[in-house]
């Protein structure tokens, strides 16, 4: 039974499908939530008649499969107006062998879907949003959730994000996402906020092996970007419009083919106490093992960009920091201990830095800045 409008179905108390009592949830979405027992045609009807406003909890370490979609490329029935699943640590997981392919959620323009303690495995997706797809204007809150195992063709393995949305990610886990396009783990063309997010050994076969942030402004505080992987720029993260801030993370151990081993920027980026670790660049004449800056502007503030390296053959350079025609600021910042195939090992830059207070670039190899156009203010060797 599927309904087309919402009216009488919060006066049930129960609903029955295939034999199985499923509770939606009140219309006024006012209690505790009403259970989804382990059944997966419980879950889709019950995400289907849900009124807005309502929480549905569903069943405790359940894994509820998906083999056929709802619609077209989903999964599940369209998120279209507030709703919130608690997960109770269960998985929605599309069932490889045997299902078609799609995407496990899709919030609408007009969707607001809030999830929480779950986990999103195995979509696929035709186009964007391998986990979970959300159109334009629409809104998007996880916390304790992973996206694991997830592929588009397109654009976004785990989530995509298109302009105008809103997300806000807490506690959260991206991991082995894959895409065809960019943004292996997210893409996101709308404003983004996490807080203890890790982000780790997703794949873009463009830009962007863990996030590819095309537009829209994204805050990632005390968030991990670790282990992932770009066939073009940007392994951890490839900046292309949007102003971003990372504050208190890391960003360690990705790869990148062409350029930006672990940050690929042609916008803004700023950087706070934030480590740029062990990130390499292993294309032929790749530049920038810890972060190629190609325009825009880049912020270093308390941050080490350390240990990275631009290590493939002809004129791989710049292990640390390679500027070819931004600003940089770099304010009580290090490039230390980093490495390329040719000099510089530490920055090369086409215009000078700004640089406050105290800063280093040392230990890197074959030189530190010698091999520059422009050595920066009290770089030597």
């Amino acid at each position: 039974m599927r309904y087309t409008t919402l009216s009488g179905i919060a006066a049930l108390a129960t609903l029955v499908v295939n034999g199985v009592s499923a509770v939606p949830a009140d219309a006024a979405g006012s209690g505790s939530g009403f259970p989804v027992p382990c059944d997966t045609t419980a879950l889709t009807t019950a995400i289907a008649t849900a009124p807005a406003g309502s929480t549905l909890v569903l069943a405790r370490h359940c894994t509820y499969h998906l083999t056929t979609a709802y619609s077209g490329a989903d999964g599940l029935p369209p998120i279209e107006r507030q709703l919130t699943i608690e997960g109770r640590d269960s998985t929605i997981v599309r069932d490889g062998l045997t299902a078609g392919v799609f995407r496990i959620f899709h919030a609408t323009s007009t969707g607001d879907l809030r999830l929480d303690d779950l986990t999103i495995r195995g979509g696929n997706a035709p186009d964007d949003g391998g986990g979970i797809l959300v159109d334009s204007s629409g809104n998007l809150k996880l916390n304790k959730v992973t996206l694991d195992n997830n592929h588009a063709a397109d654009q976004g393995g785990g989530v995509d994000l298109e302009s105008g949305t809103k997300a806000y990610i807490t506690r959260s886990e991206f991991t082995f996402n894959n895409t065809g396009g960019e943004g292996g783990g997210l893409q996101s063309d709308g404003d983004v906020t996490t807080d203890g997010v890790v982000f780790a050994h997703n794949f873009a076969a463009g830009n962007g092996g863990a996030i590819d942030q095309a537009s829209g402004d994204a805050v990632y505080r005390n968030t991990t970007l670790k282990n992932n992987t770009s066939g073009g720029y940007g392994g951890g993260i490839s900046n292309d419009n949007g102003t971003v801030q990372f504050i208190n993370s890391r960003i360690l151990n990705n790869t990148a083919s062409l350029g930006g081993g672990g940050i690929f920027n042609s916008s803004s980026a700023t950087l706070i106490k934030t480590e740029v670790s062990g990130n390499v660049v292993g294309g032929a004449g790749g530049e920038g093992g810890g972060i190629l800056q190609e325009s825009g502007t880049l912020m270093l503030r308390d941050s080490s960009v350390d240990r990275n390296s631009a290590n493939g053959p002809g004129t791989s350079r710049a292990g640390g920091i390679l500027n070819s025609g931004g600003a940089v600021t770099f304010d009580h910042s290090e490039v230390n201990n980093n490495a390329s195939t040719t000099a510089p090992g530490g920055v090369w830059t086409n215009p000078q830095f700004t640089t406050v207070n105290r800063s280093e670039i040392r230990h890197n190899i074959p030189t530190n800045c010698d091999g520059s156009p422009v050595i920066v203010t009290g770089c030597v060797g």
